[in-house]
């Protein structure tokens, strides 16, 4: 079995639904894949993992790109490394009440430039949910909306993350979508945008949890101050006509 799943680019909104404000992001044709079956589906691959390994409850994961591999019991969760995606993701799907009783076997491969801004681990997360839905001892087929919400869960509430949920939403619906999660989830998939879109990669790596937790507080702490100032701003409900108005509160920087 193998889940492909899209980047994405944000097309209106960069750094906005973090906040809740309204977004517009489209998937593009770079994909992650996830490859993989259960110890009891058998193969060659498979066997020689049973006979090494002689457990039936490890969660084994090839990563060829960046030449790592990781290795887990399905007995033991805990974390071990900062993002511990895969594991967190397991956990959400056992919330949901999937259970595993054995483990498995899969290859994680992508051509999304890491650290670029493409959402490349929110893709492999997506991918994963989907994946472990796949391979519950009762197999369910979930929504896309459903699979974002999960992998919202276990990559960003999970671990405490700045991010918002544009990646998770436009990963998992695939298309051009419309986006706003305050004050409550609004998702509409919109026409789709003719022609090609050419997407450059500097190649040089950003720190994205840095970069996305700086933004946030930046603007919190501009929205908190002008609360402060005028206690009935929001920026759910301002006005473009109204920013004059607020502007006699900020410095320069």
């Amino acid at each position: 079995m193998t889940i492909k799943t899209p980047s994405r680019i944000c097309l209106f909104g960069e750094h906005q639904d973090y906040l809740g404000l309204p977004v517009i992001a489209m998937a593009v044709s770079l994909y992650s894949r996830i490859s993989g079956e259960s110890p009891a589906d058998g193969g060659i691959k498979r066997r020689k993992m049973r006979k090494k390994q002689e457990a039936g409850d490890r969660v084994v994961i090839h990563k060829p790109d960046i030449n790592e591999m990781e290795s887990f019991s399905l007995d033991d969760l805990s974390y071990t490394h900062q993002r511990d995606y895969f594991k967190s993701g397991i956990k959400a799907c056992q919330d949901e009440g999937l259970t595993f009783s054995q483990g498995f076997e899969v290859e994680v491969t992508s051509n999304i430039p890491l650290q670029a801004g493409c959402s490349s681990s929110s893709s492999i997360m997506v991918g994963w949910i989907h994946f472990l839905s796949q391979m519950a001892d009762e197999p369910i087929d979930w929504q896309p909306d459903k699979i974002a919400q999960l992998a919202y869960k276990a990559e960003v509430v999970e671990f405490g993350e700045p991010g918002g949920m544009m990646d998770q939403y436009s990963t998992a619906m695939g298309g051009l979508i419309y986006l706003e999660s305050e004050p409550n989830i609004t998702l509409s998939s919109l026409k789709p945008i003719p022609g090609a879109f050419v997407l450059g990669d500097s190649l040089e790596q950003k720190n994205t949890l840095d970069i996305l937790q700086r933004c946030k507080d930046n603007r919190l702490d501009i929205s908190n101050k002008l609360k402060n100032d005028n206690p009935g701003f929001s920026l759910h409900s301002i006005k473009i006509t109204d920013i004059v108005n607020f502007t006699k509160f900020l410095t320069e920087n």
